[in-house]
């Protein structure tokens, strides 16, 4: 009977054998003194963080007010925010307080830069209308959070790796840190007269207090980012040995405390566009699914879904042919209680029609045959 020493002996020579030729290939950390000096030069408030960042912050409100995914993708690529935000995280690592008085001061001025040349912007153009690219970052969840600790990750490893530092701008894209800045400006300068895309009211989406809704959405969006980049990045850093974890977890336990008290309504929006989802889904497929609540001389033109006071809401708007209103109040009662089931909660359901008489005309070529003309 072998021994263990033995077998984990020969376990290590089967994997020294084996990945004998990738030693070449791994790329050690960068020495230590070097991180220092590029996470501390990046917590400094330069001159050139500052300029990039209010021309990154031009372009993504510009870019959120004509509804241009392109503008918005570039002011992520040149945005800055995240060179501070490793340096905190760094900082925090380290245990001292000037790296991380810095950091903060680099990203909390650099934020505020964001919100207010975004409002200011938007207050002299004069418009109202918030669009798809807007609307999207108001309702931050569990995936919002999952994103940004997997770029906190990535960002932390590429700052210890020259070979791919330039991946940098890459993770930049993947958190999109000034875009929801540029929300929460964009938010408060639209105030109550707000209104969504095609003439829509922001109630319609699920935003009943107008801008004041837009501007807090994504707020929640950006210190979600914020403290999963900060988590992870400090989690990354440590295990690489930038840092001591002992006296690290006073500081990564802070911001954990943070993302967790975020967790809860990340968790109850991704619940709410879950449901919002599979409502769409089982309107799409009630026609084949339950023909006898679907009016096949019906039309549906319009669905919003939405909750009010933690009550789903179901709206449709649609036509239906005249003969068929008078027995529309028992489909209807019937088609909310199997929305309810399906979904497992209560729901309210509203029908809006508009009834209408149905002609029906034929024309037929002149000599066709007489069962033809009939």
């Amino acid at each position: 009977m072998m021994k263990n020493g033995g077998i984990g002996r020969r376990l290590a020579d089967a994997w020294g054998q084996l990945a004998g030729d990738w030693k070449p290939l791994v790329e050690k950390p960068m020495p230590a003194a070097d991180v220092d000096l590029l996470l501390r030069s990046a917590a400094i408030p330069s001159w050139g963080f500052f300029f990039m960042l209010i021309i990154a912050s031009a372009i993504a409100t510009f870019g959120l007010l004509q509804n241009s995914a392109p503008a918005i993708i570039g002011a992520m690529i040149i945005a800055p925010l995240m060179a501070p935000i490793i340096g905190l995280a760094y900082g925090i690592v380290i245990v001292e307080p000037k790296q991380v008085a810095n950091a903060l001061f680099t990203v909390v001025t650099g934020a505020l830069a964001v919100v207010v040349f975004a409002y200011l912007s938007t207050s002299l153009i004069g418009l109202r209308v918030a669009g798809s690219e807007i609307l999207s970052r108001t309702t931050p969840t569990l995936l919002d959070l999952g994103v940004a600790m997997a770029a906190g990750a990535a960002g932390a490893f590429a700052y210890t790796r020259k070979s791919i530092m330039n991946s940098i701008a890459g993770v930049a894209i993947a958190v999109a840190l000034v875009p929801p800045l540029a929300v929460t400006g964009v938010g408060i300068a639209l105030g109550s007269r707000a209104s969504a895309d095609v003439g829509l009211s922001l109630t319609e989406v699920g935003l009943y207090s107008g801008g004041s809704d837009i501007a807090t959405g994504a707020f929640v969006l950006f210190l979600t980012n914020l403290s999963g980049i900060v988590v992870v990045a400090g989690i990354v850093l440590v295990s690489q040995r930038y840092g001591r974890f002992r006296t690290a977890i006073l500081g990564l336990g802070c911001v954990t405390a943070l993302s967790v008290s975020l967790a809860e309504p990340l968790g109850t929006s991704l619940h709410r566009l879950r449901v919002k989802s599979r409502t769409m889904r089982l309107m799409a497929t009630l026609p084949a699914l339950r023909p006898d609540l679907f009016d096949t001389n019906g039309r549906m033109d319009g669905l919003h879904v939405n909750y009010v006071d933690g009550l789903l809401h179901v709206k449709v708007d649609g036509v239906a042919a005249r003969e068929r209103v008078p027995d529309m109040q028992e489909r209807i009662d019937s088609f909310r209680d199997y929305l309810a089931e399906s979904l497992g909660e209560p729901v309210v359901l509203e029908l809006e029609i508009i009834p209408v008489d149905t002609i029906y005309l034929r024309s037929t070529p002149t000599g066709a045959p007489q069962s033809e003309r009939e």
